[in-house]
């Protein structure tokens, strides 16, 4: 049987907000976390193919041959 809400110690805090908590603004603080993020992962992304070096060559293919300047200039893969 579930219950109503019952008193809870207004002196306790949570970093989750406590007992019966939702926040007025939560959509537009997610949605502000995830440009947030997705800003930075684009950011360590676009530096990672920028520099990614292979010293020696894939046996196989990989993912990153697509986003990879290495492998768009042909210094790995280039014609013979």
């Amino acid at each position: 049987m579930a219950g109503g809400r019952f008193p809870y110690p207004k002196h306790v805090w949570s970093p989750s907000g406590g007992w019966w908590t939702q926040p007025t603004n939560w959509k537009s603080n997610t949605a502000f976390a995830v440009g947030i993020s997705a800003t930075i992962v684009a950011a360590a992304w676009k530096y990672s193919a920028e520099n990614e070096e292979r010293h020696s060559r894939p046996k196989g293919w990989i993912p990153s041959q697509i986003w990879a300047k290495e492998f768009r200039d042909g210094e790995v893969y280039g014609k013979k």
